[in-house]
């Protein structure tokens, strides 16, 4: 998918042969006269944002070869562009790729790795919605949780650092606590639930009983 008409048409080059031109500290690669204005190289996940909000309207391969081909070009200008590319990783079964931009989300803050000048300009700071981010990497990218208006699905895709991963969600007015370990997943219905809400975890289609509790084993 090409990201704007004429896109595949500009100069494609290395992340690190770009960096390699700047002159002057700090300098902004974008805008009218940046230096990547006029290559193939992006400030942040935009093409792999598209596959992951409009998840049901492409295949697997072409999430793939997209992801694939836009990864090495991203700058990653944006704190907002890691947690994307993890989310889709963590889809396509790229485990480690996906661990270690969470790692770069959930992380920000504490290690400073991060753009706080634009030339002479601060815009440093701390950053709320990359937080957000890492809970969206946990619990759809890890936990696989999504929601078609009928069915809840769960497709546990666990880092291998990781014993396990708890969540609470709510869908349809229904509250369910998910607690998810290396070989199986357990949810747990609200005590004031009014209703049943069918479940498709690992494959394996489930109805919740509306104060019960659901556990299915996978990864065997």
């Amino acid at each position: 998918i090409e990201q704007f008409d004429g896109y595949l048409a500009l100069e494609d080059l290395k992340l690190a042969e770009l960096k390699a031109r700047i002159k002057i500290p700090h300098e902004y690669l974008g805008g009218g006269n940046g230096l990547a204005t006029t290559t193939q190289i992006i400030k942040q996940a935009d093409v792999v944002a598209l596959l992951n909000l409009f998840k049901t309207n492409f295949s697997a391969e072409v999430k793939a070869a997209n992801w694939t081909y836009y990864e090495p070009r991203t700058e990653h200008g944006s704190s907002l562009s890691p947690c994307v590319y993890a989310m889709l990783a963590a889809e396509l079964g790229k485990q480690d790729w996906a661990y270690r931009y969470f790692l770069t989300t959930a992380t920000i803050d504490l290690t400073g790795a991060y753009k706080r000048y634009v030339g002479p300009l601060y815009i440093g700071g701390t950053h709320p919605a990359a937080s957000g981010g890492a809970w969206m990497v946990a619990v759809f990218g890890f936990g696989g949780l999504s929601f078609d208006g009928v069915t809840v699905c769960l497709n546990p895709r666990l880092p291998t650092p990781w014993a396990g991963l708890v969540f609470n969600f709510q869908v349809k007015g229904q509250f369910f606590t998910v607690e998810i370990t290396p070989d199986q997943v357990r949810v747990e219905a609200g005590g004031e639930n009014t209703q049943p809400i069918r479940f498709e975890i690992a494959g394996e289609n489930r109805l919740c009983p509306q104060n019960g509790e659901l556990i299915v084993a996978y990864g065997k």
